[in-house]
């Protein structure tokens, strides 16, 4: 997609002439949306559709090509390599879509406290969401020798692994492909690029390589942001703000604005994966994730799942001494089995003001971990790997959220204290998560997108009547 920078170059004077201030230059528009991930994209997606002027600020690149680690690397903050404080190796994407150019297309619905206890009820946006993708478990046809191996094993064991629900649209789906993780280039795995693409052609404005800083204020109300893109430094005036930068590029947006709070305590859904060569075709070559089970109970999700070769290697070789001699097993990743392990931690943390974070994995965590590694173990040894070929990698934070929580620094509408900011990814999920949070957090957009609609229409009939 070629899309216009949003302002033009300026000649910077003649050469070895003085240095000269430049004005911060002006957009305005009704709606800036911070971040183009699933809750960015969704939002701007409704709101275009309803005729309003929305711009999308998106930090990173609009990236075409997949299939590739290399690709891959590409897009990912710091090619990659990102960690905690602590040493957690932590994936973040940054380029139009998000997160969702790199997932594993696994959909799961919320959980029922979301409207219990804080009386969210998504039950219709979620309901659309399934019929428009559509949403739904994968065919036969596309269930691969290694997951079924996986699933009918643990189903002998007397477990509930069963197809998991998918972002994927079947009829696209090449059989042993295996690379969702590494960008679809079938066009198969729905993304939140779909959305922006939609909303682009509905006359939203998409400035890539833009960085937004800081919420702009006045009297208390957001009226825009402070963002500085290829041209540099610009102030994008706007009606509504909404953050959509990812749990851990909120949060600094919002501290900036004066709400130091933001990201104090959040969950990172720490993971690992038990894995092992078998004599059958192995996982690379599956739809990852196409089955498994939650064992809500005890915080903890398994699913068929095998990381790219070159992770894959990473992650063994991250693990320690164990994992540095375990390397050579590298070699039979065609006939690897794998599973991954991922748990639900605490709210405990903190996102720092440059995006590093702290995140220390606590005895609570380390027992869901290694209670899921031994099942995992059992699991694929009665899939036929061998004991001593079991490997077991480092761990992986899979999706940092909860850093600016709903009934906390947000409202049920996800408006912080700042009138008209709001924030729209995984920092507003309220409470220790554990799951895939795709599908919740495009139905929350939707949802934020009908209740902004509402109030513009409240206040417009208002006028009227004055």
């Amino acid at each position: 997609m070629c899309l216009p920078p949003p302002f033009q170059k300026r000649s910077s004077g003649r050469k070895g002439g003085p240095i000269m201030a430049t004005p911060i230059q002006r957009l305005q528009t009704e709606v800036v949306v911070v971040g183009s991930g699933p809750g960015g994209a969704t939002v701007a997606r409704e709101l275009t559709r309803k005729g309003k002027k929305v711009v999308i600020c998106e930090a990173g690149a609009y990236h075409k090509n997949f299939g590739y680690t290399i690709f891959l690397l590409t897009m990912m903050d710091g090619l990659g390599l990102t960690f905690s404080k602590e040493g957690t190796w932590v994936i973040r994407p940054k380029t139009v879509g998000g997160a969702s150019v790199v997932y594993c297309g696994t959909a799961f619905r919320p959980p029922a406290w979301l409207k219990d206890k804080y009386g969210i009820d998504l039950s219709q946006e979620v309901d659309e969401l399934y019929k428009e993708i559509p949403i739904r478990t994968l065919p036969d046809s596309l269930v691969g020798p290694a997951a079924r191996r996986i699933l009918e094993a643990a189903q002998s064991l007397g477990h509930e692994w069963k197809l998991i629900d998918k972002w994927i649209r079947p009829e696209k789906c090449k059989p042993n492909c295996g690379k969702c993780a590494l960008g679809c280039k079938e066009g198969a795995k729905w993304t939140a690029r779909e959305f922006v693409e939609e909303a682009v052609r509905g006359g939203a404005r998409l400035l890539l390589k833009t960085q937004v800083d800081r919420v702009l204020t006045e009297g208390g109300k957001a009226i825009g942001v402070r963002a500085k893109g290829p041209d540099g430094w610009m102030d994008i005036l706007a009606d509504t703000v909404i953050l959509s930068a990812g749990g851990q590029g909120t949060p600094p947006i919002l501290q900036r604005s004066g709400l130091y709070d933001a990201g104090q305590g959040f969950f990172a859904d720490p993971l690992w994966f038990v894995m092992g060569p078998a004599p059958c075709q192995g996982s690379l070559y599956d739809v990852p994730m196409t089955a498994g089970m939650n064992l809500s109970a005890d915080g903890i999700v398994m699913t068929d799942l095998m990381p790219p070769p070159m992770m894959y290697t990473a992650l063994v070789a991250y693990s320690g001494v164990k994992g540095v001699v375990s390397l050579p097993k590298v070699l039979q990743v065609r006939k690897t089995l794998s599973i991954m392990i991922k748990v639900r931690d605490g709210l405990d943390g903190r996102i720092n003001l440059d995006e590093s974070f702290s995140k220390p994995i606590d005895y609570d965590t380390w027992w869901k971990l290694n209670k899921g590694a031994v099942l995992a173990e059992e699991i694929l040894m009665k899939a036929g790997v061998k004991r001593q070929d079991l490997v077991k990698t480092g761990v992986l934070a899979a999706h940092p959220g909860g850093t600016v929580r709903i009934g906390e620094l947000l409202d049920k509408d996800c408006q912080t204290e700042i009138k008209n900011c709001y924030c729209m990814d995984t920092t507003i999920i309220p409470e220790p998560w554990g799951l895939p949070p795709t599908v919740t957090v495009v139905a929350m957009a939707k949802r934020l997108a009908k209740h902004l609609t509402a109030a513009q229409e409240v206040r417009a009939a208002a006028q009227e009547r004055a």
